[in-house]
């Protein structure tokens, strides 16, 4: 069984869609009350009206994707930081958005896991939070805070969260901030290369976020600014204990 962890509707997609969708599983959602949209589309002015349809128009894009990959969906319906007050990279009180994520999503998992019994059976994809944004935070942070538990039903791969970590500071600073929290842990990067028709295919999952694009995305956006490829690929890290 393969869980993924997607703090918004896009974030699995971006980050290791090749991945899910050569493996399949759950597609977990969390942030998905919304109001963001890159791309310039008509919306109501009036902001309940306008929460109401950038969140249907993103979970009619994220159903898309999930049926293409075969994906279980569940959308766990938090808000986003700008429906709370916060902006995106507001790191401050996260307290309160990792007690409700956990209540949230620990239930989910153990409905999800309760006929398993075996870790090595179940992997679970939680971003690393490369780039800072609130909820890909929280979240990394929810997953480290229940890890005794998660690690009883599941292996723990982190991933570079893109486009975030297409950038090699952003993705450096990233990386070195899971590395200290994850202290005690031994990290292990795998990656997963795309062959050009593998990529032209990610490329089309990608742009089906319509929402989510001012401009045609480019594939280097989408690429960890990693030193192990040139190629194109996608990037985990295998969380185990020492």
């Amino acid at each position: 069984m393969h869980l993924y962890l997607s703090p918004h509707h896009d974030d699995v997609c971006f980050s290791i869609g090749h991945i899910a969708r050569q493996q399949g599983g759950d597609l977990i959602n969390l942030f998905t009350r919304s109001e963001y949209v890159e791309a310039p589309i008509p919306l109501p002015e009036e902001r309940q009206a306008r929460i109401e349809a950038v969140t249907r128009i993103r979970k009619s894009e994220d159903i898309l994707f999930a049926k293409a990959c075969g994906l279980v969906r569940h959308d766990l319906q938090l808000p986003e930081p700008s429906l709370l007050g916060f902006t995106s990279r507001d790191s401050s009180n996260l307290e309160g958005e990792i007690e409700a994520l956990s209540a949230r999503l620990l239930a989910l998992l153990a409905e999800r896991l309760q006929a398993k019994k075996d870790p090595r059976t179940v992997a679970l994809y939680c971003p690393m939070g490369i780039g800072g944004h609130r909820n890909h935070l929280s979240t990394l942070m929810t997953v480290h805070r229940n890890l005794g538990l998660i690690e009883k039903s599941c292996t723990l791969f982190l991933y570079e969260d893109l486009h975030y970590a297409s950038s090699a500071p952003v993705r450096e600073e990233g990386i070195q901030r899971v590395l200290a929290l994850f202290r005690g842990y031994r990290l292990n990067r795998f990656i997963a290369r795309l062959s050009w028709p593998a990529l032209l295919l990610k490329m089309e999952d990608i742009q089906s976020y319509r929402s989510q694009h001012r401009e045609p995305p480019r594939i280097r956006r989408f690429i960890p600014a990693s030193d192990i490829s040139p190629m194109a690929h996608e990037s985990i890290w295998r969380v185990e204990a020492i």
